[in-house]
């Protein structure tokens, strides 16, 4: 049985974008949904700054352009 290789940050960062863009499309039916896509898109917003922050203190570079903060 073969085991998956751990996951690039870069390829971490680029499917937290997917999610991003995918929840950003979305709206609840609900006052509570709509403010968990919110929650949702903050903390991943978060995340990706985050790993920019950390992939420019390590590497001097940075991960393709972050999600815009639309909330």
């Amino acid at each position: 049985m073969s085991e998956k290789p751990p996951i690039p940050d870069s390829e971490i960062y680029d499917l937290l974008q997917e999610v991003w863009l995918t929840l950003a499309r979305e709206e609840g039916q609900t006052d509570f949904g709509n403010n968990t896509l919110k929650a949702a898109r903050l903390a991943i917003f978060s995340l990706q700054m985050a790993m920019t922050m950390k992939g420019e203190q390590v590497t001097g570079q940075t991960p393709s352009e972050p999600s815009p903060h639309c909330d």
